[in-house]
């Protein structure tokens, strides 16, 4: 539809009536009576485009000046914003849905890209070669071959689990592993497990409790946005690292599924794929800070979360191009001085909200049918206070939706004994559909827990990164994908299998430098014209003569 034709459906829809008076020259003249109920609409084209403009502004600062504005000693983002609520809803021409912004050639890219090289996309070789100069540099010389080998390894553990780390090197035929048992030795591997590190000496630092690991995490972030914010719809959460040991960063949350751990924040598309990540490291730890300087100490920490999360979307995209995002974030994050500075500086989200954080009242009967709603908005930012009757009331804030369309949501009625159909707010089907993304990858993550378990929590957060590269690795491939989707499970193998296979090809490399032959009885001399077998200079391993020269000729 032209934008022409687009103005024209605008006005017919505030069009009550219209008077026609016909002349004697044959001419005639129409007059058009607008529509009570519309009058706060716009009723010409430069108001309509005034309207639209409203609604979809960009902003006229860019958000480093923004950012240089933030004070340390500053309590609230909008400290001299005055509000004015009035009754009904701010109602937007359309709303959101998500866009996969990513280009037709890095979807060629992906789709030409095995397992094993999305997964080495996140899990990068500048990761890898950072833990092996920090291992190094604590005393083990720890060789990439190794390294890839012990990735493997520990990938296996995901769908192959045991009581024990031990079992799998157990002379045991039921407990034993015969693919773990042919690549590495188990001293070996509990060497490496004891000895591998994630930092170095120069990277300590007093004001960081999770500096040990945050190198890694920061490679892991970079690689993690290759492809920029390449998903409109946004979700900002909370995420844990399961854990029991003792450490400063040991949380608690009584709802989620991993009670005790490490708490990390997250933003993810609505499919799961983890753009950014920081771990939380207590009430008194900078939250927000651009250039090492510390911002918003005394302001809200879930403001400064979102803020943190959004920062390098904010700072990387154009302001022309952040008007086509929107965010979603649950009660933990959301104030209305959160929602109108996002609005201001040209990013629309929705919330829900817990009522004391609104400073008008806007209740629900708490005896009222299911899908009763009340709703005021701001009047200056067009924030919406959306409050509708579930099983309990819900309380939701949006600067890009209101009530309008209603959607429907089937919900269980005792007087029917069944599921019924209720209208709700489009804001809460919005919420509903792009909120869940972080606990979506929170889920893959938990799919692919790992068995091998240790003392230390940056072994934790080693893990999470390596479970965090195998979703956003499975996300691109399914995302991209024509074919079938694949599973947890099936990246997994295929990566373990690909790792695990780096011994062999290191032990045939190996035999290649052979030189010398040593008269032996082959172990194939029945087979074999040549009763002699050859020692490899370096592993001291024998190999038939003849029988190498046939199979591995192409070395």
């Amino acid at each position: 539809m032209s934008h022409s034709m687009a103005k024209r459906r605008k006005k017919s829809d505030y069009v009550q009536s219209i008077e026609i008076a016909e002349h004697e020259d044959g001419h005639s003249e129409a007059l058009i009576i607008p529509d009570d109920n519309y009058s706060d609409y716009p009723s010409s084209d430069s108001e309509s485009d005034d309207f639209d403009k409203k609604q979809n502004s960009i902003p006229n600062v860019s958000y480093s000046k923004v950012l240089d504005s933030y004070d340390e000693n500053q309590s609230k983002l909008e400290p001299d914003y005055i509000y004015s609520w009035k009754n009904g809803e701010y109602k937007y021409n359309n709303y959101p849905e998500n866009e996969n912004l990513l280009p037709a050639k890095t979807i060629k890219f992906i789709r030409d890209s095995s397992l094993v090289e999305l997964f080495e996309l996140f899990f990068s070789l500048e990761l890898k070669n950072h833990i092996i100069d920090s291992t190094r540099e604590n005393g083990y010389n720890l060789t990439m071959i190794d390294l890839d080998i012990f990735v493997g390894i520990i990938i296996t553990s995901i769908f192959n689990q045991r009581k024990s780390q031990r079992d799998y090197w157990s002379n045991n035929l039921l407990l034993s592993c015969p693919i773990i048992i042919a690549t590495m030795a188990r001293d070996k591997f509990l060497t490496i497990k004891s000895k591998i590190k994630f930092s170095k000496l120069e990277e300590q630092s007093l004001d960081d409790r999770a500096w040990r690991v945050r190198t890694i995490l920061e490679i892991f972030k970079k690689n993690a946005q290759k492809f920029g914010y390449f998903s409109t719809a946004l979700s900002v959460d909370e995420m844990m690292v399961k854990f029991h040991g003792r450490t400063v960063l040991l949380q608690f949350m009584k709802d989620k599924p991993a009670r005790f751990g490490i708490k990390m924040w997250g933003i993810c598309s609505p499919d799961g794929y983890l753009f950014d990540c920081d771990i939380y490291c207590g009430k008194g730890s900078n939250i927000y800070s651009t250039h090492n300087d510390v911002k918003l100490c005394k302001c809200a920490l879930g403001s400064r979360v979102v803020l943190m999360m959004v920062q390098k979307l904010l700072l990387s995209t154009s302001a022309k191009k952040i008007t086509e995002y929107h965010l979603y974030f649950d009660n933990f994050f959301c104030n209305p001085d959160l929602m109108i500075h996002l609005k201001k500086i040209g990013l629309k989200a929705t919330g829900t909200v817990r009522r004391n954080r609104v400073n008008i009242e806007n209740e629900v009967d708490k005896k009222a049918a299911r899908g009763t709603v009340s709703v005021k908005h701001e009047e200056k930012s067009g924030l919406n206070f959306i409050t509708v009757m579930n099983s309990k009331p819900v309380s939701i804030l949006s600067t890009v939706v209101g009530v309008e369309p209603l959607s429907s949501t089937k919900r269980y009625s005792k007087e029917s004994k069944s599921k019924i159909e209720i209208p709700f707010p489009m804001a809460n089907k919005l919420y509903n559909k792009h909120m869940g993304g972080v606990d979506l990858h929170d889920g893959h993550c938990s799919n692919l827990m790992l068995c091998l378990r240790a003392k230390k929590w940056t072994w934790a957060m080693f893990l999470r990164l390596i479970q965090s590269s195998l979703t956003n690795a499975l996300v691109l491939h399914n995302l991209s994908s024509i074919e079938k989707k694949i599973g947890s499970k099936d990246i997994a193998l295929a990566i373990a299998e690909k790792y695990l296979a780096k011994k062999t090809d290191e032990r045939l490399k190996c035999h290649i430098k052979t030189s010398t032959k040593h008269r032996r009885n082959c172990v194939n001399f029945k087979k074999c014209s040549k009763r002699t077998t050859i020692m490899c200079i370096d592993c001291k391993d024998y190999f038939c003569g003849t029988c190498f020269d046939l199979n591995h000729n192409n070395y």
